[in-house]
């Protein structure tokens, strides 16, 4: 009798300790997960009798900050945020380092690597009336097309010089990566046959043929004076239609082309950043509890709500010996984390006022 009473009592304390130790982990994931990196900024610093460190660490502060508002707002309202001092960013850093320290021609180089507070910097942002956007990288398939009013001719690859210089430069604060479709006869043919149609064509099909389930088609129409640029654009099974007139007469450079580009890019890196947006003014509370008894479940759900970033914050209320119980902000909708959870593979119960979380491998 003694040896089962003391079994159970040792399993009791052996939940404990996991129970514990998983409390600990949690708020140590949810520091981790609550900061911006901003790496490879460069400056550059005469070294005389004038130069000061001070002053190169708040150029490197002010080009740090300005990449990261280049990565989460977007560009229609750039100009709400503006004419701040280094003195105010530095209020919004957890840290930074230096690397590659160098004088080279009498100048001093060094690469900084500068980490922002999210919530701070997010609070920053929200004062001048700006819904930030997290800035997720993304991949996607794009088809460039060119069509030539004049000559009434499509170009997609060899000839078309937006297919084979799109991917020729990326500035480094752009998120989105552009996969490029492999040259293709059939896709030639389909085109040259619907040339007068390519707005309302449905191109599913030959993306379907790819295996993407998201996709940029850019139709590209040249006039004598200008570009009229016609997007269907598909992120998150949410397709949009965007339309725009570049006034720009020739392409006959590298350079023109290369401008013209960068100008079209920003019109989908809006579009990515509007979908990515978080509005913390939403703050939905939710209580759920999760089985205390399976430890690799308990952390696969804390590194989840530590890299959601709609959870705004959570803590674990209480526990015990069968369950964990979880207080969650969300900045969305019921639905909203109902889907980001089920595609982590957490099922969620919610015909209690408490609800409960189902791991889809259990």
């Amino acid at each position: 009798m003694f040896l089962i009473t003391h079994f159970f009592c040792l399993k009791k304390s052996y939940i404990f300790f996991f129970l514990s130790l998983l409390f600990i982990i949690l708020s140590i994931s949810k520091v981790e997960s609550s900061t911006f990196k901003v790496n490879d900024i460069k400056v550059t610093e005469p070294f005389n009798s004038n130069f000061k460190k001070q002053s190169v660490i708040d150029k490197a502060i002010i080009k740090a900050f300005e990449k990261l508002v280049i990565m989460t707002i977007p560009s229609e309202e750039m100009s709400k945020i503006k004419n701040y001092k280094a003195s105010e960013i530095k209020n919004l850093i957890d840290s930074f380092n230096i690397k590659d320290e160098k004088f080279v021609d009498n100048n001093y180089n060094a690469t900084f690597e500068i980490t922002f507070n999210k919530q701070n910097t997010f609070l920053f942002i929200e004062k001048k009336n700006i819904y930030p956007s997290i800035p997720n990288k993304k991949k996607v398939i794009l088809l460039p097309i060119l069509v030539d009013n004049l000559s009434e001719s499509v170009n997609v690859f060899n000839q078309n010089p937006f297919f084979s210089q799109w991917n020729s430069s990326k500035p480094n604060y752009h998120l989105i990566d552009y996969i490029l479709l492999p040259e293709d006869i059939d896709l030639v043919k389909i085109l040259n046959d619907n040339i007068n149609n390519l707005e309302n064509y449905d191109f599913s099909e030959i993306i379907k043929k790819n295996n993407f389930n998201e996709y940029i088609i850019c139709l590209i129409y040249k006039e004598s004076d200008k570009f009229k640029i016609f997007s269907k654009i598909k992120f998150k099974d949410k397709l949009k239609i965007k339309s725009k007139v570049f006034l720009e007469k020739n392409i006959s450079s590298s350079e023109n082309i290369e401008n013209l580009i960068n100008k079209i890019k920003l019109i989908y890196e809006d579009e990515w950043k509007n979908i990515n947006r978080i509005n913390r003014s939403v703050k939905l509370p939710i209580n759920l509890s999760i089985s205390s008894k399976n430890f690799k479940i308990n952390e696969e759900f804390q590194n989840f709500l530590s890299s959601t970033d709609l959870v705004s914050k959570y803590l674990i209320k209480s526990f015990n010996n069968t369950d964990v119980n979880y207080k969650i902000i969300f900045n969305g909708s019921p639905k909203q984390f109902l889907s980001i959870a089920k595609n982590h593979k957490f099922n969620i119960e919610t015909n209690e006022q408490i609800w409960k979380v189902k791991y889809s491998d259990e």
